[in-house]
């Protein structure tokens, strides 16, 4: 492991033992390693479930000031009324798709932590016990 002329066998030999106990250890490595890609893996999924509507609004919105401009074009030259009722319509519906984005961004946020705090306490929880039982059954003498 080490490469520097200034370290003696007996450190060098420390340090390769320090980095087999940190690096092959289950008792530091495997509950927080496994929570910690449980806990992406189901914050990644509440990401890509947030994404995917929040594009969709934007392209029903889309699609919604299209439909409106092109009834407008048609007809709205000739009935102011219809115009202002397109109008209205279309920003009723902006209204609903930013109401569905702040609810929704809510609950993602919502998710996320949960995901992140649920994962910490299951670690620790593992941790824990694994510790107690490799502290009950190590074996040491009385120096």
């Amino acid at each position: 492991m080490s490469r520097n002329e200034n370290t003696t066998s007996a450190e060098d030999n420390a340090l390769n033992a320090a980095q087999v106990l940190f690096t092959a250890n289950p008792l530091f490595l495997t509950p927080q390693s496994k929570h910690m890609f449980e806990a992406q893996e189901r914050i990644w999924d509440q990401i890509e479930t947030f994404s995917t509507a929040w594009f969709r609004r934007r392209q029903d919105a889309t699609q919604a000031i299209i439909d409106a401009g092109r009834r407008i074009a048609a007809e709205g030259g000739s009935d102011p009324a219809l115009m202002i009722k397109e109008l209205s319509e279309f920003h009723a519906g902006a209204i609903q798709r930013l109401t569905a984005d702040t609810k929704e961004c809510t609950e993602l946020v919502t998710k996320c932590a949960d995901a992140l705090v649920r994962n910490e306490v299951e670690a620790i929880q593992e941790t824990a016990v694994a510790t107690k039982r490799a502290t009950q059954t190590a074996e040491s003498d009385p120096v």
